[in-house]
Order: C-alpha cells, then sequence, then structure tokens
C-alpha cells in the first residue's frame, strides 16, 4: 500500500470511528483488493482496500446487502466509501473452511454438507438483474450467458497454451480450439436463473460461531457474481483448484444437491460437467496469466490438480471434440507438472505523447492531447490499459509540449505491473521516428510496441486481445515492422484515404497517389530498434522507416477485427463520450 493510499484508508476510518483501531494486515487475494483487520478494544472488523483504479466495491456492497435481505450470512456493510474504494466489514471470524478441514478431517464431510444446503438456499429464487448499492445507485447483474462464458475459456489459449510454446495462437489455431466449444457452451448457457458467486469455495466460506443453521455460513468473495446456471458454484465447492475434494465426497455432496432438487439428473450432470470444464480451463489461464501478467508465481504450482478436474470433466461424451482438440495440441506429461511458463510478448512499449494537439483545441490549449478525457478517462488511461493486459510491463512516455502534465501523471501513475518511464523532448520536438529514437536505450534491443496516443480500441469478440494478435502474427524473419491495420470504412474518427493496400500473409505497400486503398494504420505497430539504423539524429517521422520497411518487402499488417476510434478533433472527442460513456 503507498503512503498515500495509507492516509486515504486513515482517513475513512476516522469517518468511521475507527481511526484507533490497531491493523493487521491479512493474506492479499488473487486481486488488487488487499484486507486488514481492525482491532478497537473488544470490537473487530475488517478494512477492505479496492483501489478504484483496479477495483469497484459497488457489485461487493450490492450483492452484500441482497445475500443479507435474503437471510444469508454475508458481511454487514459498517461504513463505504464508494469513490475512494473503502468499505468496512463486519468481521465473521476465522473460521474459514479450508483451515478447519486442515485442522481436523472429520470436519470435512459436515462442512460440505453445510455448504451445499446453502448453495440450495442461495439459489431458491431468481435475483432482479439490478440490485441496489446505496440511493439511487444500482448495480446490474451480468448474465453468465455463452458469450461470457466463451470470452472465459479464451483465458486458456490467450494465456496458458502460448506459455507452453513461447507464442501466441495463430488466428486459425484459435478459432479452431474456440470453435470446439460452441456447442457445449450454448447448451450450458441455458436456464439461467439463480444468483452465481463464481467463487463459492472453502477458501471463501466461513464457520459462524455461536450461530445456528445456515447463520453458521459465512460467504465471502462475491463481488463478481452473475445471473446463471444452478451447477457452476456447485462445481465451484466440488471441484476446488486450492484443494483436493476427495471423489467420492463430490459424489456424495452432487448427489445431496441433486435430491433436494426437482431437476432431470442427466442434463444437469452434463451442464455440470461442461460448467466444470469452463471453469478449470478458465482458471489455467488465469493461474498463467497471474504469473506472466501479473508476476504472481505462487498459483502456478496449483494447475497440475487443475488439469486433473478437466481431465474429468472432459470424460463427459458432450466434450468429446474439446477433448480430442485438447488431446492432440497439449502431451499428457505437459498437464503433470507445474507450469513454466515461457515469456511471449513484448515487454516493452512507448506511447507517442509529445505532439502539440493542434487538431484539438481549444481542448489542448492548457492540456496536452493525451491527457485529454473520454469518458472521463484520459486517452493515456486506455492505451496503458491495453498494454497492461497485455502483460506489457514497462512503458516509455516522450513529452514535449506541455511537458510538466506528462511528468504528473506519470509520477502520480501506479499499476505494480507497470512501469512508466519518460524521455524528454522538452528541448526539441522529436517527431515520431526521432523521439522513439531518443527512446531507444530505455527500450532495450527486442522488439517492442509503439502506440499514438490519440485512438482507443476494443478487442472484437471470441478473438484474442489485438496485442497478442499482433504479437501471434510477428515473424522476425520476415519483417521489421508490423502495423495494426484498420479497414478505412471501419476506422471510427477517421475521414482521410487509406494508407496502404494488403499483400498475400500481410505484406504492405503504401497506395502511393492511389486513395482507393482500403487500410489505415492504426497507430500500433511491432518493431525492432535496428530499424534505426542510419537515421538521422535529428527530427523525423517513422514514416520513413515504414517506407523503408516496404521497399525490403519487410513491411507487413494485421486487420484489427474490433472497434477502433480516432480521437483527433474536439468534436471526435464529444461523440466518443456519448459512444464510450453509455
Amino acid at each position: 500500500m503507498t503512503e498515500d493510499r495509507f492516509a486515504q484508508s486513515h482517513r475513512f476510518l476516522a469517518t468511521a470511528g475507527w481511526d484507533a483501531a490497531q491493523r493487521t494486515p491479512l493474506a492479499d487475494d488473487a486481486s488488487f483488493r488487499r484486507y486488514e483487520r481492525l482491532t478497537l478494544g473488544e470490537q473487530s472488523a475488517i478494512l477492505m482496500d479496492a483501489p478504484p483504479a483496479f477495483e469497484n466495491v459497488r457489485p461487493f456492497v450490492a450483492v452484500a446487502r441482497y445475500l443479507k435481505s435474503r437471510g444469508l450470512a454475508a458481511p454487514e456493510i459498517l461504513a463505504d466509501d464508494l469513490i475512494q474504494g473503502f468499505l468496512l466489514l463486519e468481521d465473521l471470524g476465522d473460521g474459514v473452511f479450508s483451515r478447519l478441514i486442515d485442522h481436523d478431517d472429520a470436519e470435512e464431510a459436515p462442512l460440505y454438507e453445510m455448504a451445499i444446503d446453502g448453495l440450495i438456499a442461495l439459489q431458491t429464487e431468481t435475483p432482479p438483474e439490478a440490485l441496489s448499492v446505496a440511493t439511487g445507485v444500482m448495480h446490474r447483474l451480468p448474465r453468465y450467458d455463452q458469450d461470457l462464458l466463451t470470452r472465459e475459456v479464451g483465458l486458456f489459449c490467450d494465456w496458458y497454451l502460448p506459455a507452453l510454446g513461447g507464442k501466441p495462437l495463430s488466428d486459425e489455431v484459435r478459432a479452431d480450439f474456440m470453435a470446439q466449444w460452441r456447442a457445449p457452451l450454448h447448451r450450458a448457457a441455458q436456464d439461467l436463473d439463480c444468483l452465481t458467486l463464481r467463487d463459492y469455495h472453502a477458501d471463501n466460506l466461513m464457520l459462524r460461531t455461536g450461530q445456528g443453521d445456515l447463520d453458521r455460513l459465512g460467504l465471502l468473495d462475491f463481488q463478481d457474481a452473475v445471473i446463471g446456471h444452478k451447477a457452476y458454484d456447485l462445481v465451484s465447492i466440488l471441484q476446488d483448484a486450492r484443494r483436493d475434494v476427495p471423489p467420492a465426497l463430490e459424489a456424495a455432496m452432487l448427489e445431496r444437491y441433486l435430491d433436494a432438487g426437482h431437476m432431470e439428473e442427466a442434463t444437469f450432470r452434463e451442464a455440470y460437467a461442461i460448467l466444470g470444464a469452463q471453469r478449470n480451463a478458465k482458471i489455467i489461464g488465469i493461474f498463467a496469466r497471474l504469473f506472466l501478467r501479473d508476476g504472481k508465481a505462487t498459483y502456478l504450482k496449483l494447475i497440475p490438480r487443475v488439469w486433473e478436474l478437466l481431465e474429468r470433466d472432459l470424460a463427459h461424451p458432450a466434450l468429446s471434440s474439446v477433448k480430442d482438440w485438447i488431446d492432440a495440441h497439449i502431451a499428457p506429461g505437459q498437464r503433470r507438472t507445474p507450469c513454466a511458463p515461457e515469456e511471449f510478448l513484448p515487454r516493452k512499449a512507448m506511447i507517442l505523447s509529445a505532439g502539440l494537439g493542434a487538431r484539438m483545441r481549444p481542448l489542448t490549449q492548457t492540456c496536452p492531447k493525451p491527457l485529454v478525457t473520454v469518458a472521463n478517462k484520459p486517452l493515456l488511461g486506455y492505451s496503458l490499459e491495453g498494454l497492461v493486459a497485455a502483460g506489457v510491463r514497462d512503458v516509455v512516455l516522450n513529452c514535449h509540449y506541455l511537458a510538466d502534465q506528462i511528468e504528473e501523471y506519470a509520477t502520480d501513475y501506479y499499476n505494480h505491473r507497470l512501469t512508466l518511464t519518460l524521455s524528454d523532448e522538452r528541448a526539441e520536438l522529436m517527431d515520431s521516428g526521432g523521439g522513439v529514437k531518443q527512446a531507444l536505450p530505455l527500450l532495450g534491443r527486442q522488439p517492442f510496441y509503439v502506440l499514438n496516443s490519440d485512438m482507443i480500441w476494443r478487442d472484437g469478440p471470441e478473438r484474442q486481445a489485438m496485442l497478442h494478435r499482433l504479437q501471434a502474427f510477428w515473424h522476425a524473419e520476415d519483417m521489421d515492422i508490423l502495423l495494426l491495420l484498420v479497414e478505412k470504412d471501419r476506422a471510427y474518427g477517421y475521414d482521410g484515404a487509406g494508407d496502404y493496400h494488403l499483400g498475400p500473409r500481410g505484406r504492405l505497400t503504401h497506395r502511393g497517389n492511389d486513395v482507393t486503398a482500403d487500410h489505415v494504420y492504426g497507430g500500433v505497430l511491432i518493431m525492432k530498434p535496428d530499424c534505426f539504423a542510419d537515421t538521422p539524429d535529428t527530427p523525423f517521422s517513422l514514416r520513413l522507416l515504414f517506407d523503408r520497411a516496404a521497399a525490403a518487402g519487410r513491411l507487413y499488417g494485421v486487420v484489427h477485427e474490433g472497434d477502433w476510434y480516432h480521437v483527433g478533433t474536439a468534436a471526435a472527442k464529444r461523440e466518443m463520450d456519448e459512444i464510450l460513456g453509455d
């Protein structure tokens, strides 16, 4: 926790009357949230610190209050600061199910029976789509539909599979993998009729002392709740990524659940297998991402256990095509040993942020273009979010116009996964090529990303992240520069001629005097630092290097398959506020 964040939390606790409490850190989870136990005389409470740049406490508050209204034992919200991301919560104690079972095996069956009974009680009614957070503030519950299930299973092929071979999957291989999931996920996305907590497992369930019946069952970690299928949370508790649930216990608890319901058993067991496979494949991808993107290695040792669960689920006939694909691409030996992920993406990037922003005046009269806000977020913020999501760890920002503001932004920016460094061009604006050349000592000797600061992208459905797609297409043997391309008719906010003709295998030629070129340079590229050999030490454009690479047959492009917006004028900014503010 930074000193500023500590000071903010202290002010929050002072307002709640807990500033004199003793603060004891509790274990972090796999997110940016942090927890502390507060002790004030005979009283205790829990402080949740969820930095608003990365987390949102509103879903937690909404779901907690809904669970309480249903008579379930979610922690009471004692105080909240929805803006700064602080919650003061009822302390449910230390009786975490997993810890109690580790201490006494005899507790395992009774605790799992309680968990199943609590799940049955939770699922007796369908929640409203929107839950109250505070007066006039609502949280809409997402539906765990086929689109969301599909996006999640994509984590397996976007992080885990590339980590095995050190290279992102090609579009063709990835599309083939996702196609095998389409039919089973369609079947499992039916009958979405209950609140699904998504992390309903032994590390998030508490035994509350001094309580009776289901009041003894304390619920934690439910901010990602959705409206989903009844089988999903059953999978969460019985196929636990963090502890071994004996197969006999899993079978007995599944029977206990089925005996209490009125559902067709074969159909439910099919959904249980499909959602189990989806969840376990997703978790394997998340654990690989936690290491590669977030630097958290703790979860890698859990991957073999999750593989065992996934293989059991894949034995169901409904998943035969998925099983066949996985068997053809991943050797059994790779599944049995802890994953040692290989880096597969550039770790460095530069965002061109030194320009004058003349076309955006009067907005840029007192604010540099990269800090102009679109839908209440600086343009720089969109690019940094995308880079962080792709696993980039070091980003260079050059600065010239109103450089002090860029420097202040970089100083105040905090994300433990990313380091920002300035390349100072206050003395002379070096243009795009000269700016990157000046920053080469910071960018290193490996290929790196370069991004313009006046575009926003969104990834297409069922597609891997755009930066991953660029890297998947990158072949250093053939390419010096790889550009992101946007079809001219889909380049929102761009009204010029196209830039390039796209040839076989993605090779590019500049349009020259031909105004019919169909593709626009989308402001994102991968390039080799060697491209800057024999370039001037004075200002020059990257276009010089594009033309060199094209002449040598080493300039290539990848067409973006999601949305792309150019924010180059004040009018475009106003339009983007409406589009992205929805």
